[in-house]
């Protein structure tokens, strides 16, 4: 493969699996949102150094969740759109989703993809605040000019919440035909009433930061 080609791929595996800290086993309530608003900024690739991001959730019903986001440079880089389904809370309080939907990325050699998606998870009080782990897979497929593809975007996050603060940790692994990147997300939050603060950074192991992503959250 190229060289040329390695940035772009690395910059594309990258914005497939920036939405680890948002979709997970817990639905919206019904009728209430969820809207985040990111800006990724990627230092070394130089094609489109500052990206943003728009994710929108809504409760359709009690556990059915219907979302959405788009991402833009100078253009449109990808378009989502999905519905996650909850079924009944598993024993000793885990939670799970499942997700399908499709993915428009216009400037890849594969445009459209379908997703399937599974996330399972629990949450419990501890030291005064709110404690969760949680894992999920996302399941892409489509075709392109090697014909029919499947990737693999898997993602592992513990996080505790107190207030108006929170820290999450987190691991990605996103794997293609060009081989696989997993990525360390570590992230802090802070709250200023109906809004959060967001600050993540994506680190490869034993790397420097690769990218810092700067995120605003509302619920309402």
């Amino acid at each position: 493969m190229s060289r040329c080609l390695v940035p772009v791929l690395c910059v594309l595996l990258l914005l497939a699996s920036s939405r680890a800290l948002l979709a997970g086993p817990w639905p919206q309530p019904r009728g209430g949102w969820f809207l985040s608003t990111t800006a990724t900024l990627v230092p070394d690739f130089g094609l489109h150094p500052v990206r943003t991001e728009q994710y929108v959730e809504y409760g359709l019903r009690p556990r059915l969740t219907l979302a959405g986001g788009f991402e833009l440079s100078s253009r449109l880089e990808r378009l989502d759109l999905f519905v996650r389904w909850h079924p009944r809370d598993l024993p000793w309080g885990m939670a799970w989703g499942l997700t399908g939907g499709l993915r428009y990325t216009p400037n890849y050699y594969i445009t459209t993809r379908a997703v399937l998606g599974l996330d399972i998870g629990r949450g419990w009080d501890l030291y005064g605040g709110n404690a969760w782990i949680r894992g999920g897979v996302r399941l892409l497929s489509g075709t392109g000019f090697y014909g029919t593809e499947l990737d693999t975007d898997l993602t592992l996050q513990t996080g505790w919440r107190s207030g108006r603060f929170m820290g999450i940790a987190g691991i990605t692994l996103y794997r293609n035909r060009w081989g696989g990147l997993t990525r360390l997300r570590p992230a802090l939050g802070v709250t200023f009433g109906t809004l959060t603060l967001v600050a993540e950074a994506v680190v490869p192991p034993g790397g420097e930061v690769e990218a810092l992503r700067i995120g605003l959250w509302s619920d309402f």
